[in-house]
């Protein structure tokens, strides 16, 4: 099962993509992709996320969460994954 939601971006999708790769990057993910959809791993205590995205317009980006740990809420996931992108 996946959870889909949508983030209204401040500023430019290349400049915001690029700032989120350094910090998933930065703290032990990975992070693939373009202005127009990509992917993206973590790591949290209780196991492994991914996810997907694609933009569809100049200021939003769609965000499929593809798994997650059993224990963990979608809304918490969520949550911290629009901090990346805000």
């Amino acid at each position: 099962m996946s959870h889909v939601f949508t983030v209204k971006l401040n500023d430019e999708i290349p400049s915001v993509l690029k700032r989120v790769e350094e910090e998933i990057s930065g703290s032990g993910g990975s992070f693939k992709g373009d202005p127009e959809k990509g992917s993206f791993d973590g790591k949290s205590i209780l196991g492994d996320i991914r996810g997907e995205y694609c933009c569809v317009s100049g200021n939003e980006i769609i965000i499929t969460i593809t798994h997650k740990p059993f224990l963990v809420p979608y809304h918490v996931i969520e949550s911290e994954i629009r901090k990346y992108f805000l």
